[in-house]
């Protein structure tokens, strides 16, 4: 089976709350806290079943299914969590959630292939990695329609964006490199050579670091989003396939796709911590905003939700077939 995964910064008073109540203690201890959003769900792209499973958080269980596009392979919801945007990798389009009603309400046609999504911080535009096409498509939101297509390296797979909106950043599969956009103007400026088989981008929340994790060489390159080079390598399990990291930066969460587990890292002294057992080949991450981390686990049908505390997998939540991504909202 073949899978894929397969802003100016808002700074007012939502991120303040959010940052007082989560931030002093996930720095002491890495602690998770009750979310504290407007939207707290986790969201799950089903590829064979072409569904969204919708997760509430604070129970832990699957309270509704949307039905989408053929294959969902990307999934990302809005900064302000009212809308939920699906990569269809067969339909080469989008679907867009409303999340108050779990109802689809526009389907977009982007390029062949849509693998990931990312919203920026300001909610304006989401940029979609089309993976046969060598593309990202700008999708504006207020009109749900294509706005800019961006070329970028050879099968983008991932996309992540700063904090203050200004850049996205695209794994490019197949050339070993991540390619940068600038959203004011979208254009590349920017292409940086990582490991090998990159599949999976993330962008630290303070715009110091984005990480990718590369497949073929086990391992997450660290780039420094000021010069746009790898400056460090950080260790990982067996086939390193998603990357994520805590909301305060600090640990970074590679899932690991061959070892069935997830790597806790600490940036920086570059060690792996812990090591957590979840399901059968983990493939997406996704962390809330106090700290708890979610994992798609594709050939077990589940997503884990491990508690950054204890590093233990706390509850099992079965979804529909082949999980490929999981998205919660990002605090901007």
């Amino acid at each position: 089976m073949t899978t894929y995964q397969l802003k100016t910064r808002p700074m007012g008073r939502k991120w303040f709350t959010a940052a007082v109540r989560c931030t002093l203690p996930l720095l002491m201890a890495w602690v998770a806290l009750p979310a504290f959003a407007n939207n707290n769900n986790a969201y799950v792209a089903n590829q064979v079943d072409n569904t969204v499973s919708v997760i509430n958080t604070a129970t832990n269980a699957v309270t509704a299914t949307v039905a989408v596009g053929t294959n969902p392979a990307g999934i990302a919801v809005s900064p302000d969590g009212n809308s939920v945007y699906v990569a269809n990798f067969s339909s080469n389009t989008v679907s867009v959630i409303k999340a108050a009603t779990n109802a689809v309400t526009a389907t977009v046609p982007v390029g062949s292939s849509p693998v990931a999504a990312v919203v920026t911080p300001n909610g304006s535009d989401v940029y979609v990695a089309d993976a046969n096409a060598n593309t990202v498509s700008v999708i504006a939101t207020a009109s749900d329609t294509v706005i800019a297509t961006v070329s970028v390296g050879n099968s983008p797979n991932s996309v992540a964006i700063s904090p203050d909106g200004a850049h996205v950043y695209v794994a490019n599969t197949n050339d070993n490199t991540v390619s940068v956009i600038a959203t004011a103007t979208n254009t590349v400026t920017a292409t940086v050579p990582v490991g090998s088989s990159p599949f999976t981008v993330a962008a630290d929340p303070f715009g110091a670091r984005v990480y990718v994790a590369n497949f073929g060489d086990n391992d997450v390159s660290v780039i420094d989003a000021s010069t746009n080079t790898v400056t460090a390598t950080l260790p990982a399990g067996n086939g390193a396939y998603a990357v994520a990291t805590s909301p305060v930066g600090a640990p970074v969460y590679a899932a690991n796709f061959t070892d069935n587990t997830v790597s806790v890292i600490d940036p920086f002294n570059k060690t792996v911590f812990a090591t957590v057992p979840v399901g059968n080949s983990p493939q997406a991450i996704a962390v809330n905003h106090c700290g708890r981390v979610y994992v798609a686990n594709a050939n077990s049908n589940s997503i884990s939700v491990i508690n950054p505390f204890t590093n233990k997998v706390i509850a099992t939540v079965s979804v529909g077939n082949v999980p490929v991504a999981v998205a919660t909202q990002p605090e901007w």
